[in-house]
Protein backbone atom coordinates (compact mmCIF):
# COMPACT_ATOMS: atom_id res chain seq x y z
CA UNK A 1 0.00 0.00 0.00
CA UNK A 2 1.46 3.33 -1.07
CA UNK A 3 1.29 5.83 1.78
CA UNK A 4 3.20 8.59 0.01
CA UNK A 5 0.13 9.83 -1.81
CA UNK A 6 -3.00 11.36 -0.34
CA UNK A 7 -5.15 8.46 -1.60
CA UNK A 8 -2.78 5.93 0.02
CA UNK A 9 -3.08 7.68 3.37
CA UNK A 10 -6.88 7.67 3.06
CA UNK A 11 -6.92 3.96 2.20
CA UNK A 12 -4.65 3.22 5.15
CA UNK A 13 -6.87 5.27 7.47
CA UNK A 14 -10.08 3.57 6.33
CA UNK A 15 -8.45 0.14 6.59
CA UNK A 16 -7.35 0.96 10.16
CA UNK A 17 -10.83 2.34 11.00
CA UNK A 18 -12.52 -0.80 9.66
CA UNK A 19 -10.12 -3.04 11.58
CA UNK A 20 -10.75 -1.02 14.75
CA UNK A 21 -14.52 -1.50 14.28
CA UNK A 22 -14.12 -5.28 14.03
CA UNK A 23 -11.94 -5.38 17.14
CA UNK A 24 -14.39 -3.21 19.09
CA UNK A 25 -17.34 -5.37 17.97
CA UNK A 26 -15.49 -8.46 19.24
CA UNK A 27 -14.88 -6.74 22.58
CA UNK A 28 -18.52 -5.64 22.84
CA UNK A 29 -19.56 -9.21 22.10
CA UNK A 30 -17.30 -10.69 24.77
CA UNK A 31 -18.06 -8.10 27.47
CA UNK A 32 -21.79 -8.33 26.91
CA UNK A 33 -21.61 -12.11 27.28
CA UNK A 34 -19.53 -11.86 30.48
CA UNK A 35 -21.85 -9.23 31.95
CA UNK A 36 -24.88 -11.38 31.10
CA UNK A 37 -23.35 -14.35 32.92
CA UNK A 38 -22.46 -12.14 35.89
CA UNK A 39 -26.00 -10.78 36.16
CA UNK A 40 -27.48 -14.27 35.80
CA UNK A 41 -25.25 -15.68 38.57
CA UNK A 42 -25.96 -12.71 40.83
CA UNK A 43 -29.70 -13.08 40.29
CA UNK A 44 -29.47 -16.76 41.18
CA UNK A 45 -27.63 -15.76 44.36
CA UNK A 46 -30.37 -13.27 45.23
CA UNK A 47 -33.01 -15.97 44.91
CA UNK A 48 -31.38 -19.17 46.15
CA UNK A 49 -28.69 -18.29 48.70
CA UNK A 50 -28.87 -17.48 52.41
CA UNK A 51 -26.01 -15.00 52.16
CA UNK A 52 -26.77 -12.19 49.76
CA UNK A 53 -23.39 -11.50 48.17
CA UNK A 54 -24.83 -9.88 45.06
CA UNK A 55 -24.96 -6.14 44.60
CA UNK A 56 -28.37 -4.49 45.04
CA UNK A 57 -30.94 -5.28 42.36
CA UNK A 58 -30.99 -1.72 40.98
CA UNK A 59 -27.23 -2.00 40.29
CA UNK A 60 -27.71 -5.36 38.57
CA UNK A 61 -30.58 -3.90 36.56
CA UNK A 62 -28.26 -1.17 35.26
CA UNK A 63 -25.65 -3.78 34.30
CA UNK A 64 -28.30 -5.83 32.47
CA UNK A 65 -29.32 -2.75 30.44
CA UNK A 66 -25.63 -2.14 29.63
CA UNK A 67 -25.39 -5.82 28.63
CA UNK A 68 -28.24 -5.42 26.17
CA UNK A 69 -26.64 -2.33 24.62
CA UNK A 70 -23.23 -4.00 24.32
CA UNK A 71 -24.88 -7.15 22.95
CA UNK A 72 -26.56 -5.19 20.18
CA UNK A 73 -23.29 -3.42 19.37
CA UNK A 74 -21.50 -6.81 19.40
CA UNK A 75 -23.71 -8.19 16.61
CA UNK A 76 -21.14 -6.87 14.12
CA UNK A 77 -18.73 -9.60 15.26
CA UNK A 78 -19.37 -12.54 12.92
CA UNK A 79 -15.96 -14.16 13.10
CA UNK A 80 -17.23 -17.63 14.01
CA UNK A 81 -20.25 -19.55 15.26
CA UNK A 82 -19.35 -19.00 18.90
CA UNK A 83 -19.47 -15.23 18.51
CA UNK A 84 -22.90 -15.46 16.86
CA UNK A 85 -24.09 -17.69 19.72
CA UNK A 86 -22.80 -15.17 22.29
CA UNK A 87 -24.59 -12.34 20.49
CA UNK A 88 -27.93 -14.15 20.34
CA UNK A 89 -27.56 -15.49 23.89
CA UNK A 90 -26.91 -12.00 25.22
CA UNK A 91 -29.59 -10.21 23.23
CA UNK A 92 -32.26 -12.77 24.13
CA UNK A 93 -31.34 -13.28 27.79
CA UNK A 94 -30.50 -9.71 28.86
CA UNK A 95 -34.02 -8.28 28.29
CA UNK A 96 -35.47 -11.17 30.31
CA UNK A 97 -33.01 -10.49 33.12
CA UNK A 98 -33.77 -6.76 32.88
CA UNK A 99 -37.50 -7.37 33.32
CA UNK A 100 -36.96 -9.70 36.28
CA UNK A 101 -34.59 -7.25 37.95
CA UNK A 102 -36.91 -4.33 37.20
CA UNK A 103 -39.63 -6.16 39.13
CA UNK A 104 -37.16 -6.40 42.02
CA UNK A 105 -36.55 -2.66 41.80
CA UNK A 106 -40.29 -1.93 41.64
CA UNK A 107 -40.77 -4.05 44.77
CA UNK A 108 -39.31 -1.22 46.83
CA UNK A 109 -42.20 1.03 45.76
CA UNK A 110 -44.87 -1.35 47.10
CA UNK A 111 -43.23 -3.11 50.05
CA UNK A 112 -41.78 -0.76 52.62
CA UNK A 113 -38.94 -1.70 54.93
CA UNK A 114 -38.54 0.53 57.95
CA UNK A 115 -35.52 0.09 60.20
CA UNK A 116 -36.87 -0.37 63.73
CA UNK A 117 -33.83 -1.58 65.64
CA UNK A 118 -30.12 -2.22 65.28
CA UNK A 119 -28.46 -4.59 67.73
CA UNK A 120 -24.74 -5.26 68.11
CA UNK A 121 -23.26 -8.25 69.94
CA UNK A 122 -21.34 -7.59 73.18
CA UNK A 123 -17.99 -8.25 71.46
CA UNK A 124 -19.15 -6.17 68.43
CA UNK A 125 -18.54 -9.00 65.94
CA UNK A 126 -22.21 -9.29 64.87
CA UNK A 127 -24.58 -6.51 63.85
CA UNK A 128 -28.24 -7.30 63.19
CA UNK A 129 -30.65 -4.81 61.67
CA UNK A 130 -34.37 -5.40 62.20
CA UNK A 131 -36.87 -4.07 59.69
CA UNK A 132 -40.63 -3.70 59.93
CA UNK A 133 -42.06 -4.96 56.64
CA UNK A 134 -45.35 -3.54 55.39
CA UNK A 135 -46.85 -5.02 52.23
CA UNK A 136 -49.75 -2.58 52.04
CA UNK A 137 -53.36 -2.31 53.18
CA UNK A 138 -54.24 -5.99 52.82
CA UNK A 139 -51.28 -7.48 54.71
CA UNK A 140 -50.00 -7.50 58.27
CA UNK A 141 -46.68 -6.24 59.48
CA UNK A 142 -43.68 -8.56 59.62
CA UNK A 143 -40.23 -8.33 61.14
CA UNK A 144 -37.06 -9.26 59.27
CA UNK A 145 -33.62 -9.42 60.89
CA UNK A 146 -30.56 -9.15 58.65
CA UNK A 147 -27.04 -9.97 59.75
CA UNK A 148 -24.56 -7.55 58.21
CA UNK A 149 -21.47 -8.87 56.47
CA UNK A 150 -18.64 -7.14 54.61
CA UNK A 151 -19.47 -4.73 51.77
CA UNK A 152 -23.16 -5.18 50.87
CA UNK A 153 -23.29 -8.83 51.98
CA UNK A 154 -26.16 -9.72 54.29
CA UNK A 155 -27.97 -12.78 55.56
CA UNK A 156 -31.59 -12.91 56.66
CA UNK A 157 -31.50 -14.68 60.03
CA UNK A 158 -34.94 -13.80 61.36
CA UNK A 159 -38.26 -13.54 59.54
CA UNK A 160 -41.56 -13.55 61.44
CA UNK A 161 -44.97 -12.75 60.05
CA UNK A 162 -47.23 -11.40 61.52
CA UNK A 163 -45.18 -9.42 64.04
CA UNK A 164 -44.69 -5.72 64.68
CA UNK A 165 -41.81 -5.58 67.16
CA UNK A 166 -38.36 -7.01 67.79
CA UNK A 167 -37.42 -7.72 71.40
CA UNK A 168 -33.69 -8.44 71.19
CA UNK A 169 -31.50 -9.78 73.99
CA UNK A 170 -27.93 -11.10 73.69
CA UNK A 171 -27.24 -14.24 75.73
CA UNK A 172 -23.51 -14.24 74.93
CA UNK A 173 -21.20 -13.01 72.16
CA UNK A 174 -22.79 -15.18 69.45
CA UNK A 175 -26.23 -16.18 70.79
CA UNK A 176 -29.20 -13.84 70.55
CA UNK A 177 -32.88 -14.13 71.48
CA UNK A 178 -35.36 -12.36 69.24
CA UNK A 179 -38.97 -12.42 70.43
CA UNK A 180 -38.17 -15.49 72.59
CA UNK A 181 -36.53 -17.36 69.68
CA UNK A 182 -32.92 -18.35 70.44
CA UNK A 183 -30.45 -18.11 67.53
CA UNK A 184 -26.83 -19.20 67.65
CA UNK A 185 -25.13 -17.04 65.01
CA UNK A 186 -21.85 -18.94 65.24
CA UNK A 187 -23.63 -22.09 64.05
CA UNK A 188 -25.57 -20.18 61.37
CA UNK A 189 -29.02 -20.71 62.88
CA UNK A 190 -31.96 -18.84 61.38
CA UNK A 191 -35.66 -18.52 62.18
CA UNK A 192 -38.40 -18.22 59.60
CA UNK A 193 -42.08 -18.31 60.45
Amino acid sequence: MDITSYEGVLKLFFHWYELKGVIMARRYNLWSFYFCLLVMLSLMNLVFSEWKVSPPSYFLWGISILTLILGIMGFKDKTNGLSRFRSWFTVILSPILSIILFLGVIRFLFISEELIKTSVSPDENFKIEFYLINGGATTSFGVVGKLDGPLWFEKTIYNEYPMDQAAVNWVDDHTVTVNNKILNLKDGETYTD
